[in-house]
């Protein structure tokens, strides 16, 4: 009733309309009368069933190429998240793979995208949880319901952009058109279905070959037609693979966590567990007894933080927090040194550390020591699939004590060496660098000699800022996987909470 009365309402315009193109309806239809009363339907047939031969290759052309401008459009989308571990990029490969190998649907049925969702969602759930036997179902209530609450959110801003009159689209509305459907939908199809049949038959009788010629060319007609919409289903069904993988990785991966007040219990458990106060970025220092850690301490505070004598003191774990104006805020973590029969639990800081300073003295004879524990601690770095390890950084110490010795008058161009001391400064840092195992360009030679400036703090601070974003994601890492896990408090709180709703709402209605 309502669409009769605005067509009352609109009969003016709804004329205009018919006006105009009723004369071009109507060629159409004089063009097929003129083709049947001359008997040149079967001619036109077969010129398009020719015409439409033509299709078979070009439809392969257009789908490849299709398929690789959506690629292109869309690479942004296919990039890795930095914050990712490895495990999580090699779960983000596999969707990768997915969205590469699947052949775009029609977009008319839900269900073809039902099952690639699922088919993209098992993927990445079997790579982040490969031991587990319901790999789909390894995720939390509380990340569940985050993740429901994004996605709602994200639903409704591109609604409200996209969608034509949404804010007065109602629930009843919906209901109806799904009353609708299961009422008449099924018979309107089987209706549909059999009008068409049957007027495919009769044509078939009156005319075989034209039936035969009509049947090939709207057969080719239709592929025509599907290879013109195939970029557009390429990209739509590329951005759905993409788009639900990233949310499995988020969801399977535990980075649901992160929301702020999470964030901010596991930084304050982070503080609970130390003397000091937790700095942005716990930096740890490690290596060899006499390697110059405590003296480097000094240098990158300009003040004397830690002791430094000639026999080693640091007989424990010692955090200090740097805080200086144009530098970043961090947590030094100076360990005691390693070697000559100790045997300091470096990993154990390591497990808790943003960043690795290896501090190794320049005039140090025996790197085996050394050697060792990087190696040890490489180790121990290639098995964090779930997290992303801490970055190294060498600091090459007493270079001022290269030969020739009497001579130390900084700066020196280590890049482009000129002279003995600058030549000694760089041969130094090569030969640790083959024989550590360690990038050149991850070593910051430094000296603190008595009496004297320190050389080369400020390289060594720009290059600590260089590495500040890895580590930065490091420590998100690290303070997600703390967040994880349920703390003895934590449950006393929401058991209390528990029983104070029990008794006011149950037990004293």
């Amino acid at each position: 009733m309502k669409l009769i009365a605005k067509l009352r309402s609109y009969w003016p315009e709804a004329l205009l309309a018919a006006a105009v193109a009723l004369p071009w309806l109507s060629l159409l239809a004089l063009g097929l009368v003129w083709l049947w009363q001359g008997n040149h339907v079967w001619k036109w047939a077969l010129a398009a069933l020719v015409l439409g031969l033509l299709t078979w290759p070009l439809t392969r052309f257009v789908r490849r190429r299709a398929n690789a401008e959506a690629r292109i459009e869309l690479g942004e989308m296919a990039e890795p998240s930095e914050s990712w571990h490895v495990r999580e990029r090699e779960a983000w490969g596999d969707v990768i793979a997915i969205a590469d190998a699947t052949t775009p649907p029609t977009f008319a049925e839900i269900e073809p995208l039902v099952d690639l969702a699922k088919l993209t969602v098992e993927a990445v759930a079997r790579r982040l949880h490969p031991d587990a036997r319901e790999a789909w179902a390894q995720f939390t209530l509380p990340e569940f319901l985050l993740l429901a609450e994004r996605l709602a959110r994200d639903v409704r801003r591109e609604a409200l952009a996209h969608i034509p009159g949404i804010k007065t689209l109602r629930l009843g509305h919906l209901l109806w058109v799904r009353q609708q459907n299961e009422r008449y939908g099924a018979l309107a199809k089987t209706g549909w279905r059999a009008g068409y049949t049957l007027w495919r038959l009769t044509r078939a009788v009156i005319n075989p070959i034209q039936a035969a010629a009509q049947e090939g060319s709207g057969s080719l007609v239709g592929k025509a037609a599907d290879a013109f919409s195939y970029r557009l289903r390429a990209v739509g069904t590329r951005m759905l693979v993409l788009e639900v993988g990233r949310a499995a990785i988020e969801l399977y991966s535990g980075r649901l966590a992160l929301t702020d007040a999470e964030m901010r219990a596991a930084q304050e458990r982070e503080a609970a567990a130390s003397d000091e106060p937790v700095a942005p970025v716990r930096i740890v220092l490690t290596g060899q007894v006499n390697a110059g850690k405590s003296s480097l301490v000094n240098a990158l505070a300009k003040e004397t933080r830690s002791a430094v004598a000639p026999v080693p003191t640091t007989a424990r774990v010692a955090e200090y927090r740097l805080e200086s104006e144009g530098r970043p805020a961090v947590c030094l973590i100076d360990m005691p040194g390693f070697g000559d029969g100790t045997d300091p639990d470096f990993m154990a800081q390591a497990d808790r550390a943003d960043l690795v300073l290896w501090v190794s003295s320049a005039v140090q004879p025996a790197r085996a020591p050394d050697r060792q524990g990087l190696d040890k601690f490489r180790a121990w770095a290639g098995t964090q699939h779930t997290r992303r390890p801490p970055p190294l950084l060498l600091a090459l110490t007493h270079v001022d004590e290269l030969r020739p010795a009497g001579e130390w008058k900084p700066p020196y161009d280590i890049a482009a060496p000129v002279g003995p001391k600058a030549g000694s400064i760089r041969s130094s840092l090569d030969s640790v660098a083959r024989t550590l195992d360690v990038p050149a360009d991850t070593i910051v030679p430094v000296a603190m000699p008595p009496g004297e400036p320190s050389y080369n703090m400020d390289a060594l601070w720009a290059r600590i800022a260089a590495e500040l974003d890895d580590a930065r994601l490091a420590q998100l890492d690290r303070l997600r996987i703390g967040a994880k896990r349920t703390s003895l408090r934590e449950v006393t709180d929401q058991l209390g909470r528990a029983g104070r709703f029990i008794l006011k709402h149950i037990v004293r209605p």
